[in-house]
């Protein structure tokens, strides 16, 4: 697959924040939570596949708990190790035994339970516009970002807790309220310029399904197409954890369009789009991305990378020739503690457009 046109140096590009070779800290802990994570990933499959399925889900742990303890031994056994190699290797594993998407029925359940708030969020964000300013709106709209983002079934604390249920998204979306300055903040001069001077076009790359996609990103970019931006939706080719594919995309904004008029008009006059990213892990390379994806970035002056996964641990520090916003909720303490914060905190960086040199 193509490199990603709108990359500024590809040349140098590297899509992990960590190299797992010289970072043992790092390698350790990704290789105890992957090990420990399939628990959850194989009773989940048996919950996909069937009750027969179950002595497959236990040959595939093990053989996914012996790679890791390869990985352990010899890191350099691909050459390279870093948070896409072990979850290329994860997913190669779970089809090598026929359980390709141990998620599905959890997605599922996730989309439906959040289609049924879905009119509630709209309604409170389609009030009369002197009800809150436009920076307030999108404020509000970002933190519905960051709310849906704690769907994340491939992070320790948020497995927790979708165990027993969905946390409830209101309240998480209000704990976020005033709470500013976030861990990285650069929301005020992104706002700015979006208000002052708009967009053209934007690509979307999406983390998860339910609220994520749902109560998250899919109102953003319905205020966006308002406003008269174009948006391309780019969601993974294949399934990894939780994470939205562009199949289940199409049919969720078919449903999402039969109960909201504006977002069906959004997406009958084309200013919302989808298609896939070429990806099938949590993380993206974007030295290998899909055909679509490319023809899809021609004209965008804007790109989000949504998501702990495509904007935290991978192309946190990548730089492009358009603007860019990487936002997310960091779920892993790890990750939280490397960039000075805790579990929970969130992120917005703004990086503007620079020049290929």
């Amino acid at each position: 697959m193509p490199v990603f046109s709108l990359l500024a140096h590809p040349e140098s590009y590297y899509c992990c924040t960590q190299n797992m070779l010289v970072d043992v800290e790092f390698r350790e802990f990704w290789l105890d939570h992957f090990s420990h994570h399939f628990d959850l990933i194989m009773s989940l499959a048996v919950e996909v596949y069937g009750t027969g399925s179950r002595s497959r889900a236990e040959a595939c742990a093990a053989a996914l708990r012996a790679e890791m303890e390869t990985l352990r031994r010899h890191p350099a056994e691909y050459g390279e190790l870093n948070l896409q190699v072990i979850g290329k290797r994860r997913q190669e594993i779970l089809k090598a035994y026929d359980l390709p998407d141990p998620f599905l029925h959890n997605k599922q359940r996730e989309n439906n339970a959040m289609l049924a708030l879905y009119p509630e969020i709209i309604a409170d964000l389609d009030r009369p516009r002197q009800a809150r300013t436009d920076m307030e709106t999108l404020r509000l709209l970002v933190e519905g970002v960051f709310a849906g983002n704690i769907f994340d079934m491939g992070a320790t604390e948020t497995a927790r807790l979708f165990a027993s249920g969905s946390p409830d998204f209101l309240k998480v979306r209000q704990s976020l309220d005033g709470k500013r300055p976030w861990l990285v903040d650069h929301f005020d001069v992104f706002a700015a310029r979006l208000l002052a001077r708009g967009y053209r076009k934007s690509l979307f790359f999406m983390d998860n399904a339910g609220s994520d996609a749902v109560l998250g990103v899919l109102p953003l970019v319905r205020w966006l197409a308002g406003r008269g931006m174009e948006i391309a939706l780019l969601a993974n080719e294949t399934p990894a954890l939780n994470d939205i594919t562009a199949a289940e995309l199409h049919p969720l904004l078919g449903q999402i369009s039969r109960i909201d008029p504006v977002m069906a008009d959004h997406l009958d006059s084309g200013r919302i789009k989808a298609g896939s990213s070429g990806g099938g892990t949590p993380l993206i390379d974007l030295m290998d991305v899909s055909e679509a994806c490319n023809a899809m970035a021609d004209g965008a002056d804007l790109i989000f990378l949504e998501g702990m996964g495509r904007g935290l641990e991978s192309n946190f520090n990548s730089l492009f020739v358009t603007d860019v916003v990487k936002l997310c909720m960091v779920k892993e303490e790890i990750i939280a503690r490397r960039h000075g914060g805790k579990v929970f905190d969130v992120v917005f960086r703004f990086d503007p457009s620079i020049n290929r040199r």
